[in-house]
């Protein structure tokens, strides 16, 4: 499982502290995560995009921390999907703008 995070921050310092807030959130569900990856989205500015690799022992716990997450979700093939942008989904993590979690192993 991966968590692909979009989070609205306008410097790197302010991204990794929605980031340690965001692990520290998981960790209260017992989910244990792990960044793999931290870019610039070059799509939308004072935007980043996180990738979180979710611990196999774990992943028991993540989906009934989801409604925690976000209001509603998108359910996709293999994926899931929060956005602030959907009707209907208010998401209740600070800065948070859009979430995916892909459950292919």
């Amino acid at each position: 499982m991966q968590f692909t995070l979009f989070l609205e921050a306008s410097t790197l310092e302010e991204m990794k502290q929605i980031l340690d807030d965001f692990k520290r959130f998981t960790a209260n569900y017992d989910v244990s995560v792990s960044v793999s990856k931290v870019e610039e989205y070059w799509k939308i500015e004072d935007m980043y995009r996180a990738l979180l690799e979710v611990d196999k022992s774990t992943e028991c716990n993540v989906k009934p921390m989801l409604n925690n997450i976000a209001s509603g979700w998108l359910e996709l093939p293999n994926e899931y999907l929060a956005s602030k942008t959907m009707n209907d989904c208010e998401i209740y993590i600070p800065n948070l703008y859009m979430i995916t979690l892909n459950t292919d192993d």
